[in-house]
């Protein structure tokens, strides 16, 4: 069969199991298989695959169909219009995070802090992302878990900013020596029902750690808002994303803390998504 009708029936097959956007996932299978773009395929709808391409095909298509992360099974993620390696090490970054830059871009339009932390960087995402739009930003990223450290590490290096990236090995602030003008998380924020009630791909593939958090999905929300104050340079902020139902609860535990004022954003699709708090 040639990638047009291979195309038509990969597509009704990820149908006939329930992948939301079965057109699309078959296509950007199909595309990896040939090593070529997405947008590229109608040019070769005539064209037959190798025997050995098809097996590979066949293969990624059956891991999709149990559910496995289109992203994992690519091996990557377009964030923010930079490619970023992802595998089960780490949580896959979301649109809901490129908002978060994009919204830190304009707070910072006239005046970028000079320090900043990404707590939690999994794949490393956020500070690489803030390391290519902001060159003379001091940087730190560190995760709790090491596997996740080199991934984030290994994307740095890929993307020519490890340099201006200092990594920690860290449990939140337990290993964090310095203070800093903007203190960045996207920590674990699920209930255990809300996880339990997630789609297959997050629920069995991505890390529960980074999702799942105690006390309501608060606990690491609190910890990083109580510990964060000892962290921050005098009239820094820090930025959280959290879970939409949380915002009324943390401007008051905020205000306990110590910070003196605090702001919700909004994402894309108009929820509460981003708190926000000032030293």
């Amino acid at each position: 069969m040639h990638v047009g009708e291979i195309l038509n029936v990969l597509t009704q097959f990820f149908h006939r199991q329930g992948i939301e956007n079965a057109h699309v996932d078959a296509e950007l299978l199909i595309a990896y298989v040939l090593q070529c773009k997405r947008l590229d395929l109608f040019l070769n709808y005539d064209k037959p695959l190798t025997p050995k391409q098809a097996d590979a095909l066949r293969t990624y298509a059956k891991l999709r169909a149990q559910k496995h992360p289109l992203q994992y099974i690519l091996g990557s993620v377009n964030f923010y219009g930079q490619h970023m390696k992802v595998d089960t090490r780490v949580l896959i970054p979301r649109p809901e995070t490129e908002e978060l830059i994009h919204q830190l871009s304009e707070h910072w339009v006239n005046m970028p802090p000079k320090r900043v932390i990404d707590l939690g960087t999994g794949s490393g995402a956020i500070a690489i992302t803030l390391a290519a739009l902001f060159p003379y930003m001091n940087i730190t990223a560190s995760d709790a878990h090491a596997d996740a450290l080199c991934l984030a590490i290994k994307n740095a290096t890929i993307h020519r900013v490890a340099h201006k990236i200092q990594f920690i090995h860290s449990d939140w602030f337990e290993k964090i020596p310095h203070h800093f003008d903007c203190i960045i998380s996207n920590p674990p924020y699920l209930t255990e029902q809300e996880w339990a009630s997630t789609q297959p791909e997050v629920k069995y593939f991505e890390p529960k750690h980074a999702l799942v958090s105690k006390d309501n999905g608060l606990a690491d929300i609190k910890k990083l808002l109580h510990q964060g104050i000892q962290h921050l340079n005098p009239h820094g902020c820090i930025v959280l994303e959290t879970g939409m139902d949380q915002h009324e609860y943390l401007h008051s535990f905020a205000k306990k803390c110590g910070y003196r004022d605090a702001k919700t954003t909004l994402d894309l699709h108009k929820r509460e998504r981003f708190f926000w708090a000032w030293l």
